[in-house]
């Protein structure tokens, strides 16, 4: 069977305009309320649980910031990889009832140096990295941690 040119160049034109709009119209991922919600342009860092452990890698469920500040991030599991130059720390804060009444002093947290065997499935992180990492969260593929903090 022979396509007809007026036909083809429909089917074509149409082809490249889904191609433009996936290009051009940013990546809008459907939020439970049925409207569309955009990831934040830059992010640097996210905040979530470690729901699996890999050789070297992570799985986290994350908080993902929005473009829009007055919405609700939304929970996304994001893909993350450590190298050797991942700084792991755990922060322990003190109980907010051995802080004497109307102490002005800063509270610090300690904080106890980790390695990779150390962190465990249920963890509350921090990470942080190098470059923005929305794109990456966007394809959901990894990015490389340049700290962990274990929130405790």
């Amino acid at each position: 069977m022979k396509i007809k040119a007026p036909i083809l160049i429909v089917i074509i034109v149409l082809i490249i305009l889904v191609i433009l709009a996936i290009i051009f119209g940013g990546y809008k991922k459907p939020s439970p309320g049925g409207e569309e919600v955009v990831i934040a342009k830059e992010i640097y860092g996210i905040s979530g649980t470690i729901e699996s452990i890999g050789s070297n890698a992570l799985v986290v469920n994350a908080l993902i910031l929005l473009e829009d500040p007055t919405k609700t991030p939304i929970t996304q599991k994001v893909n993350v990889s450590v190298d050797n130059d991942t700084n792991i720390v755990k922060l322990e804060f003190p109980d907010p009832k051995t802080i004497p009444a109307g102490s002005t002093k800063p509270i610090l947290p300690k904080e106890t140096a980790l390695k990779f065997s150390d962190l465990k499935i249920g963890d509350k992180v921090d990470i942080q990295a190098k470059e923005n990492i929305s794109e990456k969260i966007k394809n959901n593929t990894s990015f490389t941690a340049s700290v962990i903090n274990v929130v405790k």
